[in-house]
């Protein structure tokens, strides 16, 4: 009983280590991602993956992830799929814009050829971040009077802008006392410009009067125009 026993627990040993050495032998490798940039909002990536039929970049704006390894859905915010010649280079240049903000990157990579053999190219890379910075704006202001109403309309103009912007302008009477009114531009795209118009009575200037826009207390714009006291 002894002898059988002993067998038994040599022969358990012995299949729990070919099962180990089976999965190590089948065990997949992973892509490698060695490094994320953009220029001008264009998203580019350097990365090895030898012996891959198709590729996906990945940019999500948190680095959680599912069970199987990739992002969860309603974090990712854009995509690419890499071409044969990307993925050969070991180079990719994203032709789109990506929006201003701090990206978790990762590739995803499969070799159609060798599915469960060793070594084989599946799954996953590790995750680099990507900043991408708000691009520069620029500010254009305009004034319209009508005198017969009273009233001047002061418009800001922001190229670009992706958000709401808050803002004021200033001027000052005849009188010399400062008067501001505060307003804001509502942007909605990052590739596209905004613009806000407020209005403000005539009344209390002189001749002339000179209209200055502040954005987060700095002088974005200044303009003069044409008015007159009542």
């Amino acid at each position: 009983m002894k002898a059988l026993r002993r067998l038994a627990i040599l022969s358990a040993a012995a299949a729990l280590g070919a099962l180990a050495v089976a999965g190590q032998a089948g065990a997949a490798s992973s892509p490698s991602l060695l490094r994320v940039s953009q220029t001008n909002r264009h998203a580019s990536a350097q990365f090895a993956m030898p012996g891959a039929d198709s590729a996906t970049i990945y940019f999500a704006t948190k680095p959680d992830r599912a069970t199987d390894g990739s992002f969860l859905e309603e974090n990712v915010e854009h995509m690419g799929f890499l071409t044969s010649s990307e993925i050969q280079s070991g180079s990719w240049f994203d032709e789109s814009r990506i929006d201003p903000g701090r990206y978790y990157v990762m590739i995803e990579a499969d070799d159609w050829d060798c599915f469960d053999q060793a070594g084989c190219l599946n799954g996953y890379s590790s995750v680099l971040t990507l900043d991408v910075p708000k691009p520069a704006p620029t500010y254009r202001a305009t004034t319209d009077v009508l005198h017969y109403v009273h009233v001047t309309y002061l418009t800001l103009r922001v190229k670009p802008l992706g958000e709401r912007l808050p803002y004021k302008v200033c001027w000052r009477l005849k009188n010399k006392k400062r008067r501001c009114v505060k307003g804001a531009v509502s942007g909605y795209s990052w590739d596209s410009s905004a613009e806000s118009m407020l209005d403000v009575s005539l009344r209390g200037m002189g001749r002339r009067t000179t209209f200055t826009w502040y954005v987060n207390g700095s002088r974005v714009a200044t303009k003069t125009a044409n008015t007159r006291a009542l």
